[in-house]
């Protein structure tokens, strides 16, 4: 079973591959990740795709489920 953190970075990537009306981000939002959360998770997703504009679409999420947690 995962935990909360691993879920947190699994949404987050999944997140950051849709668009902010997808499952997966509406379900980061429900999770309702702390600020500190988020930044753990960053990291890890980040690596998971070598597009230099991928950090930035993963930043436009976690500002998107800051905004609407």
């Amino acid at each position: 079973m995962a935990g909360r953190q691993t879920v947190i970075a699994l949404k987050l990537f999944a997140a950051a591959d849709g668009d902010v009306a997808s499952k997966h981000t509406q379900d980061l939002i429900a999770l309702r990740p702390t600020d500190a959360e988020l930044e753990a998770a960053r990291p890890w997703v980040v690596e998971q795709d070598a597009l230099d504009e991928f950090a930035q679409i993963v930043d436009e999420v976690i500002d998107h489920v800051l905004t609407h947690r």
